[in-house]
Formats: C-alpha cells, sequence, structure tokens
C-alpha cells in the first residue's frame, strides 16, 4: 500500500486505494478555491470587500446614512398629508417647504464652514440634537408659525432627500478616510445603505399610519404624529453613533493644533535664545517694540483682534483658480438637476397619487420601498461601470433613461401604468449619485473638500426650495403632470451639458 499524502494523511491511513481517495481530496479543494475565488471577485466588484475593510469610522457613517434615511423616508409619505389634516392649503404646504428649505441653507452653510474647525464630530452630534427637536414640536404643535420655526431652525425633510448639515461632512470625511480608487465604492455603499433606509422608512411609515387608522381607530393626525414620534427617537439614536466616531474623524483640526503647538516650541526656543545670550539685531528689535506694546496695554486687543479676523477669514472658503473653473458650471448644472428633483420630490409624488388614484397610505410605503429598494440596489453597478466608462460617462449615461421617465409619468391616466413609469425611473434613478460625489470630492483640492462639499449643497438646496413654490400652485389646479414634464426635461439638459463640459476632466487624489 502507498504511502498516504500530506492533504488526505488522516483520513485515508485505513485506505486499501489511497491513489483514489487523494484525487477526490484534490478535487473538491479546487473546486472550493474556484468558488472562493468567483466570490471575492463578485465582492470586490461591487464594492463589498472595500466596505468591509474600511474603518470603524466609515460603518458607523455609513449606518447614521442608513437611520437618518430611515426617518426621514417615514416622514415623507405623511409630511403633506399631514398639514392638509391641519387645514393648511397646497400652495401654503409649498411655501412652508420653501422656507425649510431657505432656512437649511443658512444652518447647514453655518456649520460645514466651522465643522473642520470646530470637529467634525461635534457638528454631527449638533445636528443630531436639532433633529431631535423637530421631531418633538411636531408631535406635539399644530400652529403654521410654530411648526415652521422648527423645521428652519431644526432638522426635518419636507422632500425625503438629505437636508442638514450631515451628508456634506459625511462624504467629505469618507473622502479625507479613504483614496480615489476606493471612493467611488464606498460612496456607492453609502448611497445604498442610505436607499435601504429610505425604502424601509417609506414601508414602514405608511404600513404604520394605515394599520393605527384601520384597526385601532387612530385619528389621521394622531397616526402621523406618531411618525414624529419615531422620528425623535432616529434622531437620538443618531446623536449616540456621533459621539463614537474616533479623533481621526477631526484630523484637520488636530493638524492645525499641532502647528499651533509648534508655534509655541518656536517660542520657546527664542526664549531659550533670550536667556543664554544668543540674540540677533533684528530679534532685540522685535523684543523691544512686543515690550513697549506690553507697558502700553496694548498687546493683547492687537492679538485678540487679530486672532479674529484670521478666525473669519478662515471662515470664507478659498479655492485654487483650476478648482473655481471646475466648480462654477458644475454648480450651475447641479442648480439644474435640483431645481427638478425639487418638483418631483416623494413628499409631492405620494400627495400626487394619492389625490389623483386614491391610493392609500400602506400602498404608497410600499411602491415607494420598490422604488427606493431598486434605487439603492441599482447604485451598486455604478462603482463597476465608473471604473469602465469613467465617472462623468457613467453619471450622464445611467441618469438620462431617469429622466426621460419622469417626464412621461404624468401621461397615464391609469395607476398602475403610472406607478409602473415611476419603478422604470427608479432602476438608474440614483445610480449618479456615488460617481458624482467621486467627481465631486476629485476635482478641487483635499484642504477644499468640506467648503465645496458645502457649497455643492447649498446650491442644490437653494435650487429646490425654489420648486415647492411652483408644484403646490400647480397641485391646487391639478397640474402637476405639467410639472412631471419640465423637470424631466430640466434633467435631460442637465445629462448632456454634463458630459458635453467635463469629459476629460483632471482628478486628483489625496
Amino acid at each position: 500500500m502507498r504511502e498516504p499524502s500530506q492533504i488526505c494523511q488522516q483520513e485515508c491511513r485505513t485506505c486499501p486505494s489511497c491513489n483514489v481517495f487523494i484525487h477526490s481530496c484534490t478535487f473538491h479543494l479546487s473546486n472550493a478555491i474556484r468558488i472562493r475565488k468567483m466570490l471575492r471577485h463578485i465582492l470586490r466588484e461591487i464594492g463589498l470587500e472595500t466596505l468591509l475593510r474600511s474603518s470603524w469610522d466609515i460603518h458607523l457613517l455609513c449606518f447614521q446614512r442608513f437611520a437618518r434615511m430611515f426617518a426621514y423616508g417615514q416622514t415623507t409619505i405623511i409630511f403633506t398629508a399631514f398639514f392638509i389634516a391641519l387645514g393648511i392649503n397646497e400652495e401654503q404646504v409649498g411655501l412652508f417647504m420653501s422656507y425649510t428649505l431657505l432656512g437649511d441653507v443658512v444652518m447647514s452653510l453655518g456649520m460645514v464652514l466651522v465643522a473642520d474647525r470646530i470637529g467634525r464630530r461635534k457638528i454631527l452630534a449638533t445636528g443630531s440634537i436639532l433633529m431631535f427637536i423637530s421631531g418633538i414640536t411636531f408631535t406635539y404643535a399644530s400652529n403654521f408659525w410654530i411648526l415652521l420655526t422648527a423645521a428652519v431652525f431644526g432638522v426635518i425633510s419636507p422632500s425625503g432627500s438629505e437636508i442638514g448639515p450631515f451628508k456634506t461632512i459625511e462624504e467629505s470625511t469618507m473622502a479625507h478616510l479613504a483614496n480615489l480608487e476606493t471612493r467611488s465604492e464606498l460612496y456607492a455603499w453609502y448611497n445604498l445603505l442610505g436607499g435601504i433606509g429610505l425604502a424601509l422608512g417609506t414601508a414602514s411609515g405608511g404600513w404604520i399610519v394605515q394599520i393605527l387608522q384601520d384597526n385601532y381607530g387612530w385619528s389621521d393626525i394622531g397616526s402621523f404624529r406618531c411618525i414624529f414620534v419615531l422620528y425623535s427617537i432616529v434622531a437620538a439614536l443618531k446623536f449616540l453613533t456621533s459621539i463614537l466616531l474616533s479623533s481621526k474623524v477631526d484630523r484637520h483640526v488636530n493638524t492645525s493644533q499641532d502647528d499651533e503647538r509648534g508655534s509655541d516650541d518656536m517660542d520657546s526656543q527664542e526664549e531659550d535664545q533670550l536667556l543664554s545670550g544668543q540674540i540677533d539685531d533684528e530679534t532685540e528689535d522685535l523684543i523691544t517694540t512686543v515690550e513697549s506694546d506690553q507697558q502700553l496695554g496694548q498687546s493683547g486687543e492687537v492679538s485678540k483682534s487679530s486672532s479674529s479676523s484670521n478666525f473669519w477669514k478662515g471662515m470664507i472658503p478659498k479655492l485654487s483658480t483650476q478648482s473655481r473653473r471646475a466648480v462654477l458650471p458644475l454648480l450651475f448644472l447641479f442648480s439644474i438637476d435640483s431645481f427638478a428633483s425639487g418638483i418631483a420630490s416623494q413628499s409631492w409624488l405620494s400627495y400626487y397619487f394619492s389625490e389623483r388614484f386614491g391610493t392609500k397610505e400602506g400602498t404608497l410605503g410600499m411602491l415607494f420601498f420598490v422604488t427606493n429598494f431598486i434605487s439603492a440596489g441599482s447604485s451598486l453597478l455604478a462603482a463597476p461601470l465608473a471604473k469602465r466608462l469613467g465617472l462623468i460617462k457613467t453619471i450622464a449615461f445611467t441618469h438620462l433613461p431617469s429622466s426621460v421617465f419622469l417626464s412621461i409619468l404624468g401621461m397615464p391616466s391609469a395607476g398602475y401604468l403610472a406607478m409602473t413609469f415611476l419603478i422604470l425611473r427608479s432602476c438608474t434613478q440614483r445610480m449618479d449619485y456615488g460617481p458624482t460625489q467621486a467627481f465631486v470630492s476629485a476635482i478641487v483640492l483635499k484642504e477644499e473638500r468640506t467648503s465645496v462639499m458645502g457649497i455643492v449643497n447649498l446650491v442644490n438646496t437653494l435650487s429646490q426650495s425654489v420648486s415647492p413654490l411652483l408644484v403646490g400652485r400647480l397641485a391646487r389646479q391639478g397640474m402637476m403632470p405639467i410639472g412631471f414634464l419640465l423637470a424631466g426635461g430640466c434633467k435631460v439638459v442637465y445629462d448632456i451639458s454634463l458630459l458635453a463640459v467635463f469629459i476629460g476632466q483632471q482628478l486628483h487624489d489625496n
């Protein structure tokens, strides 16, 4: 009998025909290796391997995105219906949404500009507190102006889309923690988890409202307020995850503090030179001047005013000439796309299906669960496409079909056909999100990212703030299909212009 091999030595000590057994072992082992390689290839293609190997901070940021969009999804289903139940008409609802978005512009811009100086973790935690306050206010208040104050100075999404400083800071932090090669994949999963959260939020929110009304006899307003209670709970959870982020998130702040410590060390070296008598003429003149200022009691005031002036100058984002040339036309195109997105927000789409086709909240929740889930899943395909086509081609080619379906959304007179168009639109609706975020972070320098992403979200929010005024008037007159046609046309113009202007744009890595 032949000696057994090392592969199957323990199993075939008593085997009379070892050759056959060795062949069987190696056959199954080779199959297992092939399957493992295939799975690793799939995980690598969809970016899951990159996400799993990323840092704990990135995992927390992705979870925050999921939880936040879950809360936004629950409120967006009932947002317009909540105000209608309070006796507020469609035009006033549109005005409310516009004021809310304008208030968000001011609050978010201020937070984003000071994020790198105060600390990103502190800003994220502060935003969570404001989100909690808004949820509590909507739970108890009924007055239009009180609700508006809570929406303007707090954080609540009137359209189901991102609002507040969170997205800007999270995107900038992820770009800070990842290199250019993995950034698109991480953004794809960041958006995927946000889309899944939005889908689960819309489904759960719609069914919670319908079950409370049909099975337990709750009033419309009572069932709607229950959703805002859940919104506050999610805000509290988000606050806890914000304070769990590590100090690596605030590396820019630490770096500046290190610079200050370095300058203090140089000052101590100058003092040592003074004590040892090693002073040149220029240093001696400087010391004499400082001593005279101290005698007059002016040095503290000069130092205070100088540091205050430097602080406020630091709040104004300074871009290089090359970055400005790329950012300005991009902002103009983003404004067109955001204006169109504001017309077709999920809040107004919910209202449209409810008013025109009589769709109930539970059905609306499932409809938007399907569309958001498809949108989230399709965003994973953007990363491998971006590797092969490039960022700009991926953005334009995936976004264009959804723009066409949006433009014809209001044409069908049957509800099932309109729902079909909405689902078809969702297939490529968000495939451009990850590549767009990667593109914006790569056309500017590393130290400009937080400010530029803040400006991008500022422009997007300002553009969206105009849309509710138009949609509110169209909704009151029963002309929302015209709004869908206008929105789809604007998005087609955006896609074609983006491809024409930015093809071949130079990108920066860390």
